[in-house]
This record gives structure tokens, C-alpha cells and sequence, in this order.
């Protein structure tokens, strides 16, 4: 796994516990739209998780994160 995108979970996962919640998924996706653009982040962040959770544990390993961000890169891999 590239330590890129190591990174940049890393810099989502706000309490370090090596899995993103839905709260830490919806923080990163608001930092990629002007509030006045998205004002509502919840069916965005259920089809993420509904796409990229693969056990369905309600959670974003680092695995199931790469292929978001690879499909996402306002997500910050760039900078």
C-alpha cells in the first residue's frame, strides 16, 4: 500500500484507531465542498460506504480507503 495514502487516512483518522468512522468520512468529504455548495454530506458518505465498505462493518479500513482515494483525489493525495 502506497504510504501516501497511508498518510492521508491517517490525517481523516482523527482518534487514531486505524479505521475511519462515518463522522470522520463526512469531516474529510466537507473539507473537499464549500459548505454553501453540499449542505447535506449523509447520502454521499452512506453510497462511500455502501461501495467502498467490503466487510460491512460500518468502518473504512486502510484497504477499503485506497480504492476511495484513488477515485477520489480532492481527498488530498495530491498535496
Amino acid at each position: 500500500m502506497s504510504e501516501q495514502y497511508e498518510a492521508v487516512f491517517a490525517q481523516y483518522d482523527t482518534d487514531g484507531d486505524g479505521q475511519l468512522t462515518v463522522d470522520e468520512v463526512t469531516a474529510a468529504i466537507a473539507g473537499m465542498f464549500p459548505a454553501a455548495e453540499v449542505n447535506d454530506l449523509s447520502g454521499i458518505v452512506k453510497a462511500l460506504f455502501v461501495e467502498y465498505d467490503t466487510d460491512q462493518d460500518g468502518l473504512l479500513s486502510v484497504a477499503e480507503f485506497v480504492p476511495l482515494a484513488k477515485n477520489l483525489p480532492e481527498l488530498g493525495t495530491g498535496d
